[in-house]
Parts: structure tokens; sequence; C-alpha cells
């Protein structure tokens, strides 16, 4: 064999085996609607509690039986039923939460633990309940709906095949959404969502570790727009529910 094939045969058996590898997406979302009352008369019967200033636990949820790439290998997923929270932050910076603590009228930011939430996460008082043994007075939920598409952008990819052509082209979609839940009453305050979305050529997903790093720059901008409406809406919401003195 001469060398000239030999480089050839090599060539092709590496990109045999890279074409092989693959980056499976991540799980989905949290249905925070099932969070919310059930119906007009249940909405109406929830009070809020105004508990200006206010303490706040934050906790993100997703489905049940959620995983990702960087989760499988970290850890840091903790309920089983409907719900899964994440208690390994992925994509938030403390900046961010630190913006969030100093809003006014609030008291302080704290995170829910593994020691705290239940092993079953099915509603939104599990996820109350736990608040309320930090004595939080409100709970910030929220969640990622992240999903990838190539030249199809109706249908979302499951599984991307890594080392493909160079000119393909994926783009990364984050929704981030978030609930303000009273703990005490599960009144919900406000309602946020924003989105980021960026077009990347294939080569810059080669290994799955460079695809799941994609993810996290997605979700990770949508954060930080979820974060900026929330800091732009507080005074409204300060408006309407916090006591004038």
């Amino acid at each position: 064999m001469t060398s000239r094939v030999r480089l050839l045969f090599i060539t092709l058996l590496a990109a045999l085996f890279t074409g092989c590898a693959s980056y499976i997406a991540p799980g989905a979302k949290a249905d925070l609607q099932a969070l919310a009352p059930a119906d007009i008369q249940e909405g109406f019967a929830a009070k809020a509690t105004a508990p200006f200033p206010a303490s706040i636990a934050a906790v993100r949820l997703q489905a049940g039986g959620y995983a990702n790439y960087h989760l499988q290998r970290s850890g840091g997923v903790v309920g089983e039923g409907r719900y899964a929270a994440i208690l390994t932050r992925e994509v938030e910076d403390d900046a961010q939460f630190d913006r969030v603590s100093h809003l006014p009228q609030v008291a302080g930011l704290v995170g829910l633990n593994r020691l705290l939430l239940p092993t079953r996460i099915d509603s939104d008082r599990d996820i109350r309940l736990a608040a309320s043994r930090l004595q939080a007075d409100l709970v910030l939920v929220y969640t990622f709906d992240t999903a990838f598409f190539d030249v199809d952008k109706a249908k979302p990819l499951s599984v991307i095949t890594l080392g493909l052509s160079p000119t393909r082209k994926i783009t990364a979609t984050t929704t981030a959404s978030a609930l303000l839940i009273d703990t005490r009453t599960g009144y919900i305050y406000s309602a946020y969502e924003a989105s980021s979305q960026a077009e990347t050529l294939a080569t810059s997903w080669g290994t799955r570790d460079a695809a799941d790093e994609q993810r996290r720059n997605s979700e990770r901008s949508a954060f930080g727009k979820l974060v900026d409406e929330m800091a732009n809406s507080w005074p409204r919401l300060l408006e309407r529910y916090a006591k004038k003195t």
C-alpha cells in the first residue's frame, strides 16, 4: 500500500468514526403553566400577601427525567415526578442573582437545595413547601426550553451528528421562562419570558463538549435577557403590590 493510499484510507476511516459521533439534545422544559391555578375560580381565590420587603427562593425546574450532556457528567438533578430541579448552575452567574437580590424591596435571594426539596416534585406546593423552610416570601421558578434546527426550521433535532459538512448551519434557540410565586398562597405576581437564537456552522460542533457549549451559550444569553426583563418590570410590580408608607 503506497503512502498516498494509506493516507487516504486513514482519512476516510477518521471521517467514518467522526461521523458516527453524535450529540443528544437536552430534555424538555418544565410546564410552568401547570403551576398556575387550574381554573378561573381557583385563580381568583389565590391572594397576594404582598410581603415586601420580600425574600426570594430561586429554583430551576425542567421536565421530569431531564438530562443533558453536561449534567450527565456533573450531576445536580434532583426530584422524580412531573418536575426535576436543576441545582447545578450551568449558565447562571453570581452577578445575575446578585442583581436580583439588590432590586428594591428585595430582602435577599437564596437557592433551594436537595436538603429542602422532596424526592418527588409534582406541583407548585412541593416547591413552596421547600421555600417555606427557608422562610422565603416568594419563589422564583424558571426553566429553559432549548432546541436545535438545521435546514428544516419546523422540526427540532433530537440527535445531531457531529463532524459533517463544515458549511452546514445549525441554529440553537432557547426560551427562558419564569414565574414569581407567593410562597404562602401560590398567587402568581408576574410571569417573565425571554428568548435567544444563534446560528453557527457545523465546524463549531466537532465534539460533544463543543456542541454542549453552544447549548449553554444559548441558555446563558436567554437567562441574561430574562433577568433584564425582571429588573425592568420590577418597579411596576412594586407599584401594584408594595404597601405604601
